[in-house]
């Protein structure tokens, strides 16, 4: 048998019952697992009825044609044709956005290793370019062939997920790189967070100069010794360590609000990286912040600090006030 006369065409009710057939010899329960599979199985396979549903329903229904003979199958349909029961699909749609899924591709053992099962794939990637398609491969037992099979195809792991059946999958995704528009808002939303960033550390710097000029003023007026004008120099005094408490309150404040303008633009770029990742970006902001014990890369420790020294400042204000009332 040649794989160059291998006509693809659109499934047919007539090709049902070879389809269940093949589908049916390749099924999971079928298969030698004590052997361990090593030419790629199914982890079940559709009933008839099931079968001859998804030939109105399902955007991609293809078998390839060997003379007058199916000898392989290949189902694929968008998001937006799941079925309500397919929770991996569910949670991947929920937590990812729109994809197109190779839900199952089948040759026959007879014709199998002859390129039949890319050309199956093939005539489905070139045609669909709208969203990620996505795979999901059983990782146990391990089904090695559709592993090496994916990996050729230029799919990459997107994820590890148990449904509720208890057989863990490793997800397979290919996408394509989106254009101008995501990366011009990706531009955008880090030049926000550069922007709240630079404002936080304008904040603290004027914070700085009010306060040390507030405490040379105090100084100095604590510094006169005449008897005459010694109260007027407490007033004063007071007067000066109550605005550098007001002040260090009120900048406390706005560096705590500009922390969380600043968590929130850091959110936003994480949010736009996931949706870059999922159609082929990498992680830049958003890296590593998933591995255990580094929680902290979500958040800003460095605004932290920012916010809680006028907050130590109101507290020395207050130690100065003090000091000056009881005096």
């Amino acid at each position: 048998m040649e794989s160059d006369h291998i006509e693809i065409t659109r499934a047919v009710e007539a090709d049902v019952a070879r389809i269940t057939e093949i589908a049916a010899s390749r099924s999971l329960n079928g298969a030698e697992l004590s052997e361990g599979p090593r030419d790629g199985f199914l982890v079940s396979g559709y009933t008839v009825d099931t079968y001859r549903a998804r030939l109105a329903a399902a955007e991609h229904f293809y078998v390839a044609r060997k003379g007058g003979d199916v000898v392989g199958f290949l189902l694929a349909y968008s998001d937006e044709r799941i079925e309500p029961d397919e929770w991996l699909n569910h949670h991947i749609k929920t937590n990812l956005g729109n994809f197109l899924v190779i839900k199952q591709v089948c040759v026959e053992r007879e014709a199998g290793r002859l390129g039949i099962g890319s050309r199956l794939y093939h005539h489905v990637l070139e045609q669909w370019t709208t969203s990620p398609v996505i795979a999901a491969v059983v990782s146990d037992p391990p089904n090695e062939a559709s592993t090496l099979f994916h990996r050729k195809l230029g799919f990459e792991e997107l994820t590890h997920l148990t449904p509720p059946d208890g057989m863990r999958r490793t997800v397979w995704v290919r996408r394509k790189a989106r254009e101008a528009m995501l990366q011009s808002q990706y531009s955008v939303a880090v030049d926000l967070y550069k922007h709240e960033d630079s404002t936080n550390w304008h904040k603290l710097n004027n914070f700085f100069y009010i306060t040390v000029g507030l405490a040379a003023a105090t100084a100095f007026s604590l510094g006169e010794n005449n008897t005459d004008s010694e109260l007027l120099s407490r007033v004063l005094a007071i007067t000066l360590a109550l605005i550098g408490f007001a002040s260090s309150v009120a900048f406390s404040q706005m560096l705590r609000f500009g922390r969380r303008y600043l968590l929130a633009r850091k959110q936003a770029i994480m949010v736009l990286e996931e949706y870059m990742v999922w159609h082929g970006g990498q992680r830049i902001v958003a890296r590593e912040t998933s591995v255990k014990g580094n929680e902290w890369l979500k958040s800003s420790p460095t605004g932290l600090i920012m916010m809680l020294l006028p907050i130590l400042m109101a507290l020395c204000w207050l130690v100065m006030l003090g000091f000056l009332i009881a005096k």
